[in-house]
C-alpha cells in the first residue's frame, strides 16, 4: 500500500510541475506574441487551466510534506491532552470542508460541462474539475495524517515533528 501512495504522490509532483512549467510557458509566450502584434488568445485560458490544477497539486504536495503554515501561538499555551483534542478537532473540521468542496465542486463541474473555454472549444469543466479532484486528494492526505496522529498517543503541538 505504502509504495501505491508514493507513486501517486510522485505523479502528483510531477503533474503539478509540469502544469506550473507549462503555465510559465504559456504567459510568456502569450506575452511575447501580443508585444510582436499577433496575440494567442488561448494561451491564457490554457494558462489558467492549468495554474488551478497547479495550485491543488501543490497544496496537495505541502500537505503531505507537513509544509503549510501553523499558527499555534495560542493553543501552545493549553496542556497537551487539550492541545490533542485541538488538532482533532482542526483535522476533522478540515476534511469535513474538503469533502464539502468535492460534492459541490463536482455540480459545478457538471454545470460547465457544456460551456466552452474563453477562446477555446475546451470545456470550462476541465478548470473546473481541479476543486472536486484537487480537494479530494487533499482529504485523503488530511485524512492519513489525522490517522497517523490519532496513533501516536505522545503527538501534540510541542512535539519534534508536529502532524500540522
Amino acid at each position: 500500500m505504502k509504495s501505491v501512495l508514493d507513486r501517486l504522490a510522485w505523479a502528483e509532483d510531477a503533474l503539478g510541475k509540469l502544469c506550473l512549467a507549462g503555465c510559465a510557458a504559456l504567459v510568456f509566450v502569450a506575452a511575447l506574441s501580443r508585444a510582436l502584434g499577433a496575440p494567442i488568445l488561448w494561451a491564457i485560458d490554457i494558462a489558467m487551466l492549468l495554474f488551478i490544477w497547479c495550485a491543488f497539486l501543490g497544496a496537495n504536495a505541502a500537505l503531505r510534506a507537513k509544509q503549510h503554515i501553523v499558527i499555534d501561538i495560542v493553543v501552545r499555551l493549553f496542556p497537551q491532552p487539550m492541545q490533542r483534542a485541538l488538532l482533532v478537532l482542526h483535522w476533522s473540521a478540515m476534511i469535513a470542508f474538503l469533502l464539502a468542496l468535492v460534492v459541490l465542486g463536482t455540480q459545478l463541474t457538471l454545470l460547465n460541462l457544456e460551456r466552452p473555454m474563453g477562446d477555446t472549444d475546451i470545456p470550462y469543466a476541465y478548470v473546473t474539475a481541479a476543486v472536486p479532484v484537487g480537494s479530494l486528494l487533499l482529504a485523503l492526505t488530511a485524512l492519513r495524517q489525522l490517522v497517523g496522529f490519532l496513533r501516536d498517543r505522545k503527538a501534540a503541538f510541542g512535539a519534534a515533528e508536529s502532524p500540522l
